[in-house]
C-alpha cells in the first residue's frame, strides 16, 4: 500500500513490530523484545508528538484515545514480557496494534493530509 510521504518512515517500522508480535507469540523472545523497545518506545514516542495534535485539533479524539491508550497498554505488557510473562498477549497486542494503525489510524492522517491539515516535519 502506497503511503503518504509523512508516514513512509513509520510505516516501514511496522514490519519490525509485525516481526516481534509473531516471535513474541511463539514464545521465547523476551530478550529480542528487550533489545527493540527502545525503537518501539521511540516510535510511539514519535506517533504521540506528531499524530495525536493533528487527530486532536481535527476532531478525531476517538483515534487519538485509542492510540495513546493502546501504546499505554503495550508499554506494561512489554514490561511483563521483558521478564518472560505474558509474551503471547503483548504479541497479540502489538499485531493487532499495527493492524489498527495502517487500516485505520494512517488512513485518517492521509486524509486530514489530503485535506490540506498542517503535516509534521520530516524525520
Amino acid at each position: 500500500m502506497k503511503r503518504h510521504p509523512q508516514l513512509i518512515q513509520l510505516s516501514r517500522e511496522h514490519h519490525a513490530a509485525l516481526r516481534l508480535g509473531r516471535h513474541l507469540l511463539a514464545g521465547g523472545a523476551a530478550g529480542e523484545l528487550r533489545a527493540e523497545y527502545p525503537a518501539l518506545a521511540a516510535h510511539f514516542a514519535e506517533e504521540e508528538r506528531d499524530l495525536l495534535p493533528l487527530l486532536q485539533r481535527h476532531g478525531h479524539l476517538a483515534l487519538a484515545a485509542r492510540l495513546r491508550d493502546e501504546h499505554a497498554q503495550l508499554h506494561a505488557l512489554f514490561a511483563a514480557a521483558s521478564n518472560g510473562a505474558g509474551e503471547a498477549e503483548a504479541g497479540q497486542a502489538l499485531i493487532a496494534h499495527v493492524r489498527f494503525e495502517e487500516r485505520t489510524l494512517f488512513p485518517a492522517i492521509e486524509t486530514l493530509f489530503a485535506q490540506g491539515a498542517p503535516q509534521h516535519p520530516p524525520r
